[in-house]
């Protein structure tokens, strides 16, 4: 077997071994479309959000710096069985523009989560998200 034979199996065999990052995104929104917010988020041992996007008051927000928005960052993000909590805050890391808060029931095979969604400037919202 040739050097390079070796070498693209062992990068096969590499690239099957590694875990892939699961995602999901929690869409959310308030009643009449006021505001709402999409979460793309991987689980690891830890929540780790993705992308976020965010609409309210005509004005839009993003994590990925699209064109007509504005830059926003993670500035915290914690997940356990119970609740979700973000923190989104200035490119500066000054001060938090946005937090999400929901809270997450099952019973079943039913779940629903809801919660709060609230902007710096622009209004709070209760929020559900029904296609988690």
């Amino acid at each position: 077997m040739t050097y390079r034979a070796v070498a693209a199996i062992t990068l096969m065999l590499v690239a099957a071994a590694t875990p892939a990052l699961a995602t999901e995104s929690i869409v959310c929104s308030a009643e009449g479309n006021a505001a709402s917010i999409d979460v793309l988020m991987g689980h690891t041992a830890v929540i780790a959000v993705a992308r976020v996007w965010l609409d309210a008051g005509g004005r839009n927000w993003t994590t990925d710096g699209q064109p007509g928005s504005t830059k926003v960052i993670v500035g915290q993000a914690f997940e356990d069985d119970q609740q979700i909590a973000i923190d989104l805050t200035d490119e500066g890391i000054s001060s938090i523009v946005a937090k999400l808060r929901l809270v997450k029931a099952s019973e079943q095979s039913n779940f629903a989560m809801g919660g709060t969604l609230s902007i710096d400037g622009v209004g709070a919202w209760a929020v559900t998200c029904p296609e988690f």
